[in-house]
């Protein structure tokens, strides 16, 4: 049950993003002090926070109502979140630390990541 809430979780958080990027990426670069600018800019943006975070969060779905892709779906979160954090990360040794807003979602990403595996190796298989 709880494999289930996490996903669900999981799935209505990357999914309702998703949704606001495809509709308008400035909407949530704008909590950050972030702006798009150029078509090009926007089109990446609607195609990987947009589009790529909805078929994520589809999958994540699977999980929640199929047993036989519950264990997938979690391994895909961790493997989501700790790409999204490896990203913060590399960019940081980079750059230097974004501004403060952004940082709770690198440290969001590291607990969902630690969750999905802890979950992942206490769900058994399913039979099919």
């Amino acid at each position: 049950m709880i494999s289930r809430l996490f996903l669900a979780f999981n799935a209505l958080a990357i999914g309702l993003i998703g949704i606001l990027y495809l509709y308008d990426p400035n909407l949530l670069l704008a909590r950050y002090d972030l702006a798009t600018g150029s078509a090009g800019m926007d089109n990446m943006l609607r195609s990987t926070y947009g589009g790529l975070f909805l078929a994520s969060a589809s999958v994540f779905l699977l999980g929640v109502f199929s047993p036989i892709r519950r264990r997938d779906a979690l391994a895909f979160v961790a493997i989501f979140m700790a790409g999204a954090a490896l990203g913060r990360i590399v960019s940081i040794l980079a750059v230097g630390s974004p501004p403060a807003t952004i940082m709770p979602l690198l440290y969001f990403e590291i607990v969902m990541t630690g969750l999905a595996v802890t979950l992942y190796i206490r769900t058994p298989r399913a039979q099919s």
